[in-house]
C-alpha cells in the first residue's frame, strides 16, 4: 500500500511519501523516492508499480524540460503543469 499525500498552507506546500515498494506481503524496496522534482519551482508524488511511477515522473520531467527549451526559457506555471500531467495520465 503506498502513502502520498500533500499539505498546502500560505507560503508552501509540504509532500509526504512512504518509501517502501512493496506488493502483497512482498517488500522489494525500502527507500524509493516517490516524490519527483518536475522543475525548480515543482515537484510531484507518486505511487503505483516501480516501473510505472519512475517512468511517468521521468516522462513529465523531461516534457516540461524540453517545453522551457523549445519556448525560450519559457516555463509552465504549476496551474498548466497540472493540466499536463491530467492530460498525459487521461490519454
Amino acid at each position: 500500500m503506498d502513502t502520498v499525500f500533500g499539505v498546502s498552507y500560505n507560503g508552501g506546500v509540504i509532500l509526504a511519501t512512504d518509501q517502501v515498494n512493496a506488493r502483497s506481503i512482498l517488500m522489494y524496496q525500502q527507500n524509493l523516492d516517490k516524490i519527483a522534482e518536475l522543475s525548480s519551482h515543482s515537484a510531484m508524488g507518486v505511487s503505483g508499480p516501480n516501473c510505472d511511477l519512475v517512468n511517468f515522473s521521468e516522462y513529465i520531467s523531461k516534457n516540461l524540460a524540453l517545453y522551457e527549451l523549445s519556448n525560450d526559457g519559457l516555463r509552465l506555471s504549476t496551474h498548466a503543469q497540472a493540466n499536463f500531467c491530467r492530460g498525459e495520465l487521461a490519454k
